[in-house]
């Protein structure tokens, strides 16, 4: 449901004109694929707690993917660096902006898409989605956020598929099987 209105909001925002009021509390929350120290610096500017995007999601999936980071292989790691950076990038805003801790989390969720296809999701290697998959867990790609996330990104691995963006791998595989050709 979040994830919904997660797009809905990602359609929208540009078309809603905002003022930045910086937070109160000092300091820049860099984004960095080299750690993942962006979410506990959002966190003490938004207070968003234990249930908020930052330390309810973020940091944990963040903190457990890179712990196994040395698992992937060389294009896996570059999928999870480029996809790290592009998550963080995309709370700028919201790490120098005052904003609720529903708009954080709304405006998060919507960049999950983009920036899983966008840093080559559909080109990781079964071997990678295995080590992928395992962090997550089921009841990450089977909650309801999680089914619309995990659908959308399999609705796009298959239009790069058809729009010959991608033509190896688990999508091409997905694709065929689909097709009935498997």
């Amino acid at each position: 449901m979040h994830f919904l209105k997660a797009a809905t909001i990602a359609i929208l925002s540009p078309l809603v004109s905002a003022t930045c009021t910086p937070w109160s509390t000092p300091g820049t929350c860099t984004a960095t694929s080299s750690s993942c120290d962006f979410y506990t610096c959002l966190e003490s500017k938004s207070g968003c707690g234990p249930t908020g995007y930052e330390l309810g999601y973020a940091l944990p999936f963040c903190n457990a993917i890179t712990a196994v980071s040395s698992n992937l292989s060389v294009n896996g790691q570059a999928w999870y660096s480029a996809t790290k950076l592009c998550l963080q990038n995309a709370l700028s805003v919201e790490a120098s902006c005052e904003t609720s801790c529903t708009n954080i989390y709304l405006n998060a969720f919507a960049s999950h898409v983009p920036c899983y296809l966008d840093s080559g999701f559909c080109e990781l290697s079964g071997a990678d989605l295995k080590v992928f998959f395992q962090v997550v867990g089921v009841a990450g790609v089977t909650s309801n956020d999680g089914l619309a996330l995990f659908g959308a990104v399999l609705q796009g691995c298959v239009t790069k598929y058809q729009n010959g963006q991608v033509n190896m791998g688990w999508t091409k595989w997905l694709v065929r099987t689909l097709n009935g050709e498997i």
